[in-house]
């Protein structure tokens, strides 16, 4: 039994044609059989949630009603969110921690009748037999922090899976691997129960969002874990029109390439954007000029960031001037252009390695500035490997760079 789509899923067991059990039960044996090859997984507990599956059945058959909208679809989640019942280590190597809890968007995803089947790697280090390998090209490396789901969403063993990212450790795993990360507008989607804590005083650029094979699955998601909770203060009550439809004539676009201070984009990486840029202005979309700073200077200031904890009081001062005079400029530039298109990362998959600060050049900016942000899959290199392209767009207008980035999804899919 496999599963195409999320919504394809879904509506297969709302309809009553396949079991929660069949569903759990099928994709828990692919989902070992890729951590047999991949490492991609770090917890499982197949009888909770065929326990789960069984309640769902139980549910449904009695009272011939779904459960929500995600009636029994299973789903993986990045280990560094706390899912009730399975251990969350985080980046702190406490392996018997249990949480008593679930994360906002895990409860909400339960609550719509999803059933968590696994927790997936985050970061899976280079070396040992413990090594999470990509899922085509297992000399290559599959990117990081969310590492285990976009390598076994591209694997086909999970069909949908929750990730975090703060510069990119969502984006630029699911560039590498060829499927589509979405990185939410900051406020949208609330971080509580992501461990360790992130907050907007402490880590502002976290967010949580889905990893997927499709931007329709990757926005049936959204639905579900967007909104404010009431604890984390970052999430205002704010309401998103997500089925408004969306003509992309008359929307704007720029194209945010190579610029000095940041690593030299591959040629079949620039020839990927540049086509992109083609089918966008084929839908109606109009290409205009970028003239704000952007990835040289999103690196330099994220780079200060990421070693905040050795600067000095002034030299921390001058890193947040120079945070808020960006994202100012941002603002301004951005009031004429609905998204910027660039390359998610310079190259594709390189050799197996160590993830460095330069694999993140062209998805930082986007996090610095609170900007939705899309991974899309765009084909592939010479050699097979995975080409991707990204979309970023203005803050609270997550729907309209799914729906632009879809266009680019049908255009390639031939759709």
């Amino acid at each position: 039994m496999e599963f195409d789509s999320a919504w394809g899923a879904v509506t297969r067991l709302r309809s009553g044609e396949i079991s929660v059990r069949e569903a759990v039960t099928a994709q828990l044996e692919r989902l070992h059989e890729c951590d047999r090859t991949t490492h991609a997984v770090a917890w499982f507990d197949d009888d909770l949630a065929e326990r789960e599956a069984e309640r769902l059945d139980t549910a449904f058959f009695r009272d011939r009603q779904s459960i929500g909208p995600l009636h029994g679809l299973p789903i993986t989640v990045k280990d560094w969110i706390d899912v009730e019942g399975f251990p969350c280590a985080g980046d702190t190597g406490l392996h018997d921690r249990r949480p008593s809890a679930d994360a906002t968007v895990v409860r909400r995803l339960r609550e719509a009748g999803a059933v968590v089947i696994a927790k997936t790697v985050a970061w899976g280090p280079d070396g040992g037999e413990r090594t999470v390998l990509h899922p085509t090209h297992t000399d290559r490396l599959p990117g990081g922090s969310s590492t285990g789901e976009a390598v076994a969403v591209a694997a086909g063993a999970s069909i949908v899976g929750i990730g975090s990212d703060s510069g990119g450790s969502l984006r630029l795993p699911a560039s590498w691997c060829g499927v589509v990360g979405f990185k939410p507008t900051t406020g949208l989607v609330p971080t509580t129960g992501h461990f360790p804590r992130v907050s907007d005083r402490h880590d502002g650029r976290t967010q949580i969002g889905p990893v997927a094979r499709s931007l329709v699955d990757a926005g049936l998601i959204l639905t579900v874990i967007a909104g404010a909770d009431g604890l984390d203060h970052a999430v205002p009550p704010v309401e998103l029109p997500w089925y408004e439809p969306l003509s992309a004539q008359g929307l704007t676009f720029a194209v945010v390439g190579g610029e000095e201070g940041v690593p030299a984009i591959d040629g079949d990486v620039a020839a990927a954007v540049e086509v992109a840029a083609s089918l966008l202005e084929g839908a109606g979309l109009r290409r205009v000029r970028w003239t704000a700073p952007w990835s040289a200077e999103g690196l330099d200031i994220t780079r200060r960031y990421w070693s905040r904890s050795t600067l000095t009081g002034a030299e921390v001062d001058r890193q947040l001037w120079d945070w808020d005079t960006f994202r100012y400029r941002y603002r301004r530039a951005a009031a004429g252009v609905d998204v910027l298109l660039t390359p998610t990362t310079a190259t594709v998959a390189p050799v197996r390695g160590e993830v460095e600060e330069d694999h993140f050049a062209f998805t930082v900016a986007a996090s610095l500035t609170g900007s939705p942000a899309v991974a899309v899959p765009f084909g592939e290199a010479r050699g097979g490997l995975p080409l991707s392209v990204q979309l970023i767009g203005r803050p609270w207008e997550d729907p309209k760079v799914l729906a632009i980035a879809r266009v680019l999804e049908s255009a390639r899919s031939g759709g």
